[in-house]
């Protein structure tokens, strides 16, 4: 009889904006606000977030990679498990999440902080203050979170 342990988790890796975090990162902030978090079942690594407008009213929330609120303002350009894309009436990204190869899930979009925009590129990341944050390389510490700042991104302890 072979038995299956569910429990084995496959390593996974984040790129966001030209930055890879690699040993499972878990969750994502800035200035201790939470932008995303990460975790993985047998289809591999999933997106859950909630995104706000500049007024701090709700736009879009995301949980396993299915989108379950959606401002009727934004136009949900592609909803599948694998590939979430989800525009601005003027055809930027609000929100981008795609899976390649089960092992690797991309990030992109605009998450509101304290009244602030960072902006997260597939290049790069873009402080509200104008700093461009790309190629660093950070080894999370057994699936814990990661804190992006103005000198990069560092697990957050």
């Amino acid at each position: 009889m072979l038995f299956i342990d569910d429990s084995v988790q496959m390593e996974y890796k984040l790129l966001i904006g030209n930055n890879f975090i690699f040993g499972n990162p878990k969750n994502i902030y800035y200035k201790d606000s939470h932008l995303f978090g990460i975790d993985e079942d047998m289809d591999g690594p999933y997106i859950n977030t909630e995104l706000f407008d500049l007024k701090g009213s709700k736009i879009v929330e995301i949980k396993k990679n299915y989108v379950l609120l959606c401002n009727t303002k934004l136009d949900k350009k592609v909803l599948k498990r694998d590939h979430i894309l989800i525009l601005d009436k003027n055809g930027e990204i609000i929100i981008e999440s795609r899976v390649f190869a089960k092992d690797t899930i991309i990030i992109s979009g605009n998450f509101i902080v304290n009244g602030e925009v960072l902006i997260i590129t597939q290049n790069y990341i873009l402080l509200p203050d104008g700093k461009r944050i790309m190629h660093s390389k950070v080894t999370t510490n057994n699936n814990s979170a990661v804190l992006i700042t103005e000198n990069g991104i560092i697990p957050k302890t």
